[in-house]
């Protein structure tokens, strides 16, 4: 179990004495010091219990401090109490002993949750643009969070491929490609579609066209179902191609509206029935309470988006009965969630699931604007990708000599893609994401090639050495210089780090850890020699650094 769990109860045993079970749980925090000065974990539980027993927080902390000895000395070789808040320093025999457990060990719940995280999801017929770089890189952050917290996950991207859409990508292959149905590419297919789209604007005809084609495709007509088919089929090769690339894992579905389509049937089909909906001048609104009516059905019969969404709720709780259910998706969406999860709430359509929508912000550039070409078009997925690669390989091209030709190639795409990968993940995904080639490919301060070279440098040593046991003793560290403790002290943190983000949905509180923990590694390098030390202090080094290398790895 992690330390902050076994302090959050033995803290809520002795609040609940003079607090209410609601006032303790939601008022008091324990956390990882910001700072190792500050010890490994602080509390703030001394002010909310002072509040109610209207006494100064220090005497209150001194009498935690006391029954807090008591229970759980043997974790920490010091309780300090600073301006009132109380701060936790871990003793060593329990680093050494948290040390030889593996993370994965630490996190394992008692109760595994099952977890459905849904995130990319593009529209076919369309190429990935960097609109879908947020989804999908904090989407596939959190899947590994999750999976490496011992959850059960399940990951969905919602294609967007019914419909209007639908309709009008078939509309527009009709009406302007000579290509062969069996030769259309998708890079094809998105100038059609943006062609048809600008023009639809001008020619009623070509709405009603679209209209046509859709109706005709939700009746099943044969020519219609084999061109969207098809479509569907290039678009999806398009897709876990760019995925492939960016190298996020592999989704278990990639189901689309058309999968939930029975679904979203059922859920007006019910809605009349049970007369949670009701008629609104030819069409189907749900009112809710302080939200906006939502509109599940218009007035020819069409479906929205809320409407999928609700019959997405339904099948998954047919089928996986989760306990928890991630959209990761822009802040844009958030009205549609929110009214989304309301009437889920409302109607018990998924009791005992945690909703949640995961928000992230905008794409900027390094001049804080919006991130577009200079026509204002969006920016294809696959061009950044190649940019990436272009860049590292000018960073990176001169400094490794002697490799060959697909090792270099392989180093230059991970140093471009992780450089893409980390840029999101550093940053809080609630403020909107700044895309800076510069910052982001440095070799200095907080970026990918720094870590990815900090990690470079341990192993070299590691190689050199032979080293291969990382198992501690306490007779390893018994000697250790503070600064050697406190590389320790940072590397016992990576449980609670992981266990925040998953807790939080927050993929930078891991970023912003391992960047920490490749800054300590490197001064840990430059002050202390390893192997030209002496053969006790050289052994602890190199297990303290092979146990570095393998953190900053699992991060």
């Amino acid at each position: 179990m992690l330390i902050s769990e076994l302090l959050k109860i033995e803290l809520k045993k002795i609040l609940e004495t003079d607090l209410s079970r609601a006032e303790s749980r939601d008022e008091f925090s324990v956390s990882v010091s910001p700072r190792l000065e500050f010890g490994d974990y602080t509390t703030n539980a001394a002010f909310i219990l002072a509040k109610q027993r209207q006494q100064s927080p220090f005497l209150v902390a001194e009498d935690i401090k006391k029954d807090l000895g008591q229970k759980l000395g043997k974790y920490f070789s010091k309780i300090e109490i600073k301006n009132g808040y109380l701060n936790f320093f871990l003793s060593k025999e329990f680093l050494v002993e948290t040390l030889n457990k593996s993370p994965q060990e630490i996190l394992k719940p008692k109760n595994p949750k099952k977890v459905i995280v849904e995130y990319s999801s593009p529209n076919i017929g369309k190429q990935l643009s960097v609109a879908h770089i947020g989804s999908t890189i904090i989407g596939d952050a959190l899947t590994r969070i999750y999976k490496f917290s011992g959850h059960k996950v399940i990951t969905d991207s919602h294609l967007g491929d019914w419909g209007m859409l639908a309709g009008k990508l078939i509309a527009a292959y009709k009406k302007y490609s000579k290509t062969p149905l069996t030769k259309i590419t998708i890079q094809e297919m998105n100038e059609l579609y943006v062609r048809f789209t600008t023009l639809e604007k001008e020619d009623e005809k070509l709405i009603e066209s679209a209209k046509q084609e859709t109706v005709k495709l939700q009746k099943h007509d044969k020519e219609n179902l084999k061109v969207w088919r098809t479509l569907l089929k290039n678009s999806l090769k398009e897709f876990n191609k760019n995925y492939k690339i960016l190298g996020t894992l592999p989704f278990d579905f990639q189901h689309g509206e058309s999968f939930y389509q029975k679904y979203s049937e059922k859920v007006v089909e019910d809605f009349k029935k049970k007369r949670w909906a009701k008629q609104s001048q030819g069409a189907l609104i749900v009112e809710l309470e302080n939200l906006p009516p939502v509109l599940i059905q218009k007035t020819d019969e069409a479906f929205l988006y809320a409407t999928s969404d609700l019959g997405t709720i339904i099948q998954r709780q047919k089928a996986y009965h989760p306990d928890l259910v991630l959209y990761v998706v822009a802040n844009e969406q958030a009205l549609h969630f929110e009214q989304v999860f309301a009437i889920a709430k409302k109607f018990k359509l998924a009791p005992k699931t945690e909703l949640k929508h995961v928000k992230f912000g905008m794409l900027l550039g390094a001049d804080h604007k919006k991130l577009s070409t200079r026509r204002g078009k969006s920016i294809l997925l696959e061009d950044v990708l190649e940019e990436a690669f272009t860049r590292a390989k000018e960073i990176a091209g001169s400094k490794k000599p002697g490799l060959s030709a697909a090792s270099l190639k392989k180093i230059f795409w991970s140093v471009g893609i992780g450089a893409i990968k980390y840029n999101y993940l550093s940053q809080n995904r609630q403020t909107d994401i700044v895309f800076d080639w510069d910052k982001m490919l440095s070799l200095e301060g907080n970026s990918s090639p720094y870590i990815q070279y900090s990690f470079a440098r341990l192993s070299s040593i590691l190689k050199k050495s032979g080293q291969k046991s990382v198992k501690l003793e306490l007779k390893d560290i018994e000697f250790l210089s503070e600064g050697e403790i406190n590389l320790l002290r940072k590397l016992v943190q990576f449980p609670e780090v992981v266990f925040e983000a998953a807790f939080d949905y927050l993929p930078n509180l891991v970023a912003n850890y391992v960047f920490e923990l490749a800054s300590l590694a490197n001064s840990f390098y430059e002050k202390y020699p390893v192997l030209q030390a002496k053969e006790n202090e050289k052994k602890s080094r190199l297990k303290l650094i092979a146990l570095a290398a393998a953190t900053i790895k699992n991060s």
